[in-house]
């Protein structure tokens, strides 16, 4: 039941180009704009292709792109804890593949700052050497909370800083994540908003990037709210909190020429892999609340987990996570709900006191499950609303439900859970950095105190929290 791309890989596409130039540069005219970039839109879909592309499309007029330090907001912050595992590994087949043996996902383009080509089963694309100038092409459907990667083989000849790689969560052909490789084998993240750039990760070497003539590289990112995971041929690089934008986006490649000088750039094997109610390849830094679920007798119906998936208390993402079920787990199953999207599993009575925790059908393998019951959903948890955050204070935004417990346990009481996306004041944290301290109205506690997993929240201006004291919970 794993789920579809909102529209399937080489069937539609949307397409654009757009460039963004440097602040040694004065933004170009409209005329100039016309005259070097031209960007088409084309819709194309399976049941009726396109026999006539539309005319171009003007490209917004480009500003600069700062070569010095980023401007102080937003202010992202970075870590490079090591990550084990692969995120192929743990997160199986992807989605969608585009393997660059047709055409249909790409309108190419040929312009004053680059050209783009597919020639036997490679994306190409060439930065014609407009200095300080970075273009780029999305395409694909949007999507929102994702694992993408590519392969990346290295140009023959290029400058050490010449840059290149793939452009994320493009609200439109103006803005985006840029996460790339430089020719000198240096990773690096930048945000361009339309207007400026914000370097969220300086370019950084590490051992895991090949180098030299006929390098090859498996570039990755995963994207969950506003939570970024930075690959290398499987190897984690550094993960990066910015929230300029948090929902759907569209993907594509880039290049920046670092002088006149031009260079030529090869993809292949485009995939993404949909994070739904998957959990992020953990990090060493905030390593998943992985639970014991009790072995299945034999003959019961049982569900066995694909990969690393949420475990909740009822059926639907309203509910908070009760813990991480790893990949392989097999689970027995005492029921499905109406819609049939989750099925509930039994847990131990320890973790919630029903025994009963639910998990995603799309993330799961069934055995006999057929004659399974209709289990109703348990009544969504109480919804908190804390008290907003003063400028500039310590603060923590929720990425999924979680809930707000009296003490940082999982067996510490649950109070309630407050609203995806919701930003509250931090004023303390855990002895093992696990757990924040927030501000929630008094309704709830009567200290006006609570605690979430931070696992579940970005935080901002947290870095000299302190440890706060807690009761010990059963």
């Amino acid at each position: 039941m794993k789920k579809a791309l909102p529209y399937v890989l080489l069937m539609a596409a949307l397409v654009l180009s757009a460039c963004a130039s440097p602040t040694t540069e004065p933004p170009p005219s409209p005329e100039d704009i016309e005259d070097s970039v031209n960007a088409t839109l084309t819709a194309m879909t399976d049941a009726a292709p396109a026999t006539e592309a539309p005319p171009p499309t003007e490209a917004p007029p480009p500003t600069a792109e700062p070569t010095a330090t980023p401007p102080p907001s937003p202010t992202p912050t970075a870590t490079t804890s090591p990550i084990e595992s692969d995120p192929v590994d743990i997160l199986g087949e992807p989605d969608g593949v585009d393997t660059f043996d047709t055409q249909t996902n790409w309108t190419l383009f040929d312009t004053d700052c680059f050209r783009s080509e597919i020639t036997d089963g490679m994306y190409i694309m060439t930065a014609k050497g407009l200095e300080g100038i970075i273009c780029w092409e999305v395409s694909w459907p949007e999507i929102e909370d994702f694992y993408v990667e590519t392969m990346v083989f290295m140009p023959d000849e290029c400058a050490a800083n010449d840059r290149f790689g793939m452009i994320y969560r493009a609200p439109d052909n103006d803005r985006g994540y840029q996460y790339g490789l430089t020719c000198d084998g240096r990773y690096s993240l930048t945000l361009w908003d339309g207007d400026q750039t914000t370097v969220l990760v300086e370019p950084t070497a590490n051992e895991a990037i090949n180098v030299g003539l006929d390098a090859v590289n498996r570039l990755g990112v995963a994207a969950h709210g506003s939570n970024y995971l930075l690959y290398a041929n499987g190897t984690f690089l550094a993960e990066v909190v910015d929230s300029t934008f948090t929902d759907t986006g569209m993907l594509g490649y880039f290049v920046r020429a670092s002088s006149t000088n031009g260079f030529v750039v090869e993809y292949d094997n485009l995939a993404v892999w949909q994070l739904d109610d998957q959990f992020i390849p953990p990090t060493s830094s905030q390593p998943p609340t992985t639970g014991v679920i009790p072995t299945p007798d034999p003959g019961v119906p049982t569900v066995t987990t694909t990969t690393y998936v949420n475990v909740r208390g009822g059926p639907g993402t309203i509910y908070p996570v009760l813990f991480i079920a790893q990949p392989e787990t097999a689970a027995e199953a005492v029921g499905i709900s109406s819609d049939g999207a989750w099925y509930a599993i039994k847990v131990p009575t320890s973790v919630i006191e029903s025994g009963i925790g639910w998990v995603s059908a799309d993330f799961v393998v069934t055995s006999g499950t057929e004659n399974l019951p209709v289990t109703p959903a348990p009544p969504p948890p109480p919804e908190i609303e804390p008290p907003p955050p003063e400028e500039g204070d310590a603060a923590v935004t929720t990425i999924d439900a979680v809930n707000i417990r009296s003490g940082p346990s999982n067996q510490c009481q649950s109070y309630g859970v407050p609203p995806i996306g919701t930003t509250a004041p931090a004023i303390g944290v855990s002895a093992d950095g696990g757990w924040y301290t927030i501000r929630i109205p008094t309704d709830f506690s009567a200290d006006g105190i609570g605690w979430v997993n931070a696992v579940y929240v970005t935080a901002n201006n947290t870095e000299n929290l302190p440890v706060m004291e807690s009761q010990v919970c059963p």
